[in-house]
Parts: C-alpha cells; structure tokens; sequence
C-alpha cells in the first residue's frame, strides 16, 4: 500500500508540474539518442550558488526502470551534459544529476577518425583525492569526460587544442569515479595535429531526375587525400522535406513531388565537412509514340510508287527499323497492289497497282512497340 501511494504521488507529480521536458539520453549500446520525458529540477544546496545553478541539473524519471549511470550523456537546450551524480533513493522513479558541459573535445584515434567528445574543463587541477578543482595556475586545466571505449584511447602526453591554447595530458584517472575520466593537461607548445577532412557527394553537384525514380545519396570522405576506411558516420539531410525525404543515415530519397530539392552531407563527427547536391525533380513525361506514312495517294495501275514511314515520340523523330504490309479497304488481306521490296533501315517500301480499287498500307516498327492505328488510303487508277 505503501508503494502504491508513493507511486500515486509520482504520477500526480509528473503529471501536474511545469518543470516536464522531452531531452535526449545516449544509449550506451547503439551510441544514438533516444528521447525520454523527465522532470528537470535545481538541486536544493546549488540553489544558493546563484553563479553555477544553471550549469547543474536534477534529472527525475518517472519510471525507476531507467538506469541512471554516472557518465551517461543528455542533450538538450542545445548543450550536452554529463552525469555527474548518479544517487538515488528507495523510491518508483530515479534520478541523477547532470552537468553542463562547456566545452568540447577534437580527438583523432588511431585511424584518424574524428571524435568530438563533450566535456567539463575548470582551470585548475584535480584533487584525485578529494575529487574537486583545485585552483592554479592558467597554464593548468582539469576535465572531466565520460569514460567510454573511445575515450579511453586517450594516450599520455596527447596534445588538445582547447580554445586558442593547446594542451598535453599529463594525468588520467578512471578510478576515482566510476564513469569518468578525470584528465589533468597542461600548457603545451606542441600544437595538435589535426587530420584534413574532405567530403565529396559522388552524385555530383546538380542532377535532374523524375518523380519516379529510384535515388540514393553517395559520399565519401577523404582524410588527407586518402579515402577514409573505415568510413566515418554521415548524417544527410533535405532543404524541402515537402518535395523529397532523405534517410539521414542510409541516404535513401523518397521523392514525393516535383520541385528543387538541396540534399546535405555532413560528417557526423565534425559537422564542419559537408557537401551539398541540387537535385531538380521532374514529372515523368507520358510516351506517346507513332509512325507517320507519307506518299502519293494513287498509283497508277502496272506503275510503282515509294512510300516512306517516319517513327515519332511525342512528335520528336525517333530511330526505328520498319515493316510494312497492305490490306483491302475492309482492313481484310488484297490482291489489288503488291508490296515490291522494302528497306527496313531506311523505313521505305514500293508498291505496284495490279488492279483498280483502293488499298490501304500499314507500318510498325520491328519490334512491334509501335504500330500504325490507321492504315493510309491509296486508290490505284488506271492510265486513261
């Protein structure tokens, strides 16, 4: 019963307090975002230290299901923020405290890809011992990171370039606090060497393409002039989400109208390198395909005459081979005129009059995608 009034209390308070937000959580697992709705709350004791208050958070979840771990990382109000404190107490919901990180860090690993990793610098040292910022010198700065298969591939003696100073690590913890990297640098003449990016839609710059069409957004990226292997992540997106969409990892289109539509590439690590493509979406034009006979429109019984078909699409002159046959007036076959010979390249033929009457002639192409739909007329006369 005791639960059930408390988990009662939890809901009410979800439910009718102000202070309720959607951020977004790192899943450990995957490396991507997920949404989830909280309550964001100051602390009581940093609520008297006016300077930093906004810098903290107390994150409230309203199902205790949801594992709260120190270094985990929160992205919302456009800042990310580290997990600094994850106690709880006997209760339905959990809760943590996060930090707002002010800073980040450009680290290249041992492929030179890029990792941007959200972090907390204070000038100072760390006091490994009593976990707090000891004040020093300005040549002396103290981080805290989140602890994590690529951040803990920071070696010794590396150098970051943090604002217009670099710095080389000198002292990394992961002991202290279970979830982070507490990280000492100092002052360094050494300036971090930084890989040269490069992104490249392979598409191209500006194609067209009809709303039918079947379209996927390559890229590749480039690092120092050679090909990235493995390839860094890449995010894609669209300009007019009402002419086409773009799978922002895939790079998949759906074309949904026709329009001009700008599609982005940009690496996810370091948004900086990007590349663009204006891709024009046309309507699909309808065929329509026809063969035309010219002639005379008699012939002179025991004379010939040349007949010459001309294959179109949409009035356009199109390259077809030819066939062509006669019929009687009642489209039925006729012995009143005779085909003599016929060029199929050419689309040309002759015909002979045998005797008085009317016949019509017909054309189709080779392949039989286009036929005549009306036979012409042609009366064969006699001399006198």
């Amino acid at each position: 019963m005791y639960w059930d009034d408390l988990q009662a209390m939890v809901d009410d308070q979800f439910e009718n307090a102000s202070n309720i937000y959607t951020i977004q959580k790192m899943n450990n697992t995957t490396g991507l975002y997920e949404e989830i709705i909280v309550r964001l709350d100051t602390p009581y004791e940093l609520k008297l230290k006016t300077s930093v208050s906004n810098d903290f958070r107390k994150v409230i979840f309203k199902d205790s299901s949801v594992s709260t771990l120190i270094g985990d990382i929160y992205k919302f109000n456009d800042s990310y923020w580290i997990c600094t404190d994850g106690g709880t107490i006997e209760s339905p919901t959990s809760s943590c405290i996060i930090e707002r990180c002010n800073n980040t860090l450009q680290f290249y690993d041992s492929t030179s890809t890029l990792h941007s990793i959200p972090c907390i610098i204070s000038k100072g040292s760390i006091s490994l011992d009593e976990q707090k910022i000891i004040s020093t010198l300005d040549s002396e700065v103290a981080i805290q990171i989140s602890n994590t298969s690529i951040t803990r591939q920071i070696p010794m003696n590396y150098v970051f370039k943090i604002g217009l100073r670099n710095y080389t690590v000198t002292d990394i913890n992961d002991i202290t606090v279970n979830g982070l990297l507490l990280i000492k640098m100092v002052y360094s003449e050494v300036e971090q060497i930084i890989p040269s990016y490069s992104l490249t839609i392979l598409n191209g710059d500006l194609i067209q393409v009809n709303e039918n069409d079947q379209l996927t957004i390559n890229a590749q990226v480039k690092i120092d002039g050679i090909i990235a292997s493995p390839m860094p992540n890449l995010l894609f997106s669209s300009s007019n989400i009402a002419k086409a969409t773009i799978n922002s990892i895939t790079g998949v289109v759906t074309i949904l109208d026709v329009g001009n539509v700008v599609f982005s590439c940009k690496m996810e690590n370091d948004l900086s390198v990007m590349d663009e493509i204006n891709v024009e979406i046309v309507e699909v034009s309808i065929e329509n395909k026809t063969v035309e006979i010219s002639g005379s429109t008699s012939i002179i019984k025991t004379y010939t005459k040349e007949y010459l078909a001309v294959f179109k699409n949409n009035g356009l002159s199109i390259v077809k081979e030819s066939s062509f046959w006669l019929t009687g007036i009642d489209n039925l076959p006729t012995s009143l005129a005779v085909i003599t010979s016929q060029n199929a390249v050419n689309n040309t033929c002759e015909i002979k009059g045998n005797n008085l009457g009317s016949i019509k002639i017909w054309c189709k192409s080779l392949d039989e995608e286009i036929v005549s739909q009306d036979g012409m007329i042609i009366q064969v006369k006699s001399l006198f």
